[in-house]
């Protein structure tokens, strides 16, 4: 009885100290392979930091300017010391004169020169207005390169197929399947080449005005505002002149028609 039961205890105590070593085990197993796993908040972050952000600047200012004409040439001057152009310029002049009133350019730099460009424009004259606007087109451009890729892989499987053809039906297909995504590839390629553009070079809407215009809105003090009262007395006066000397012949003209009417009444109660 006694052998039994001192059998079966030492039996019990050697399958307590393997699960205590298996448990041991395992749990030091876990903890390594735990450690050596990033952690998936880590791995969202580097994911988010290898994309590259594709952003589209744009800008406007409104300058107020001693010369229109003069500036105009400056602001072409500028936008290519900043490896820029001019796409899109138009002046508005007053009839009768060669002086423009005022001026817009549509001007393109590169990106990476906007700021420093922007601040040598505001320095042609008096800023009377600036903004900037960005716009984010990351997903844009891509599920452009994910699409034109997957084109890419589409076009080469219908190529391996049109040389095994083996009769003319299955050629026909294939060639007209691969018609069909080549166009496909060649307008999504279009739309990545003008949406980099967008990306690469920013776009300034840079409009010039007169600095005598009595439009304009800018503390100026006391004196100086008497000064611009002046200035705008002599423009109204300029105008009003212009405005009578348009209406003097149509006067002159009512006027001998009158003289005509009255001459023609005198003789007819004189007979």
């Amino acid at each position: 009885m006694f052998k039994k039961t001192f059998i079966t205890l030492s039996m019990i105590a050697t399958l307590a100290l393997t699960a205590c070593g298996s448990t041991n085990t395992s749990m030091g197993m876990s903890d390594s392979s735990i450690s050596s796993v990033p952690a998936s908040g880590d791995m969202m972050i580097e994911n988010k930091v290898s994309i590259d952000r594709s952003i589209i600047k744009t800008s406007s200012l409104t300058i107020r300017v001693k010369n229109v004409e003069k500036s105009i040439t400056q602001a072409q001057d500028l936008a290519s010391q900043f490896e820029g152009r001019v796409d899109d310029s138009s002046q508005y002049k007053n009839p009768g004169s060669e002086d423009s009133l005022s001026a817009n350019l549509t001007i393109r730099v590169p990106s990476a020169n906007l700021e420093k460009a922007l601040d040598a424009f505001k320095g042609l004259g008096d800023v009377e207005s600036s903004s900037i606007s960005a716009t984010d087109v990351t997903m844009q451009k891509v599920d452009l390169d994910a699409r034109i890729a997957a084109l890419n892989s589409s076009i080469e499987r219908f190529k391996q197929l049109i040389s095994s053809a083996t009769n003319t039906s299955d050629l026909i297909a294939a060639e007209t399947a691969l018609a069909e995504r080549q166009a496909e590839l060649d307008s999504l390629t279009a739309q990545l080449k003008y949406l980099s553009e967008q990306v690469d070079m920013s776009v300034i809407y840079l409009a010039l005005l007169p600095n005598d215009s009595f439009s304009a809105i800018k503390p100026i003090g006391f004196l100086a505002g008497i000064e611009k009262g002046f200035i705008a007395l002599l423009n109204a006066a300029a105008n009003l002149t212009s405005i009578l000397g348009y209406f003097i012949p149509w006067i002159i003209a009512i006027l001998v028609i009158v003289a005509i009417f009255k001459l023609i009444s005198r003789i007819r109660r004189n007979k």
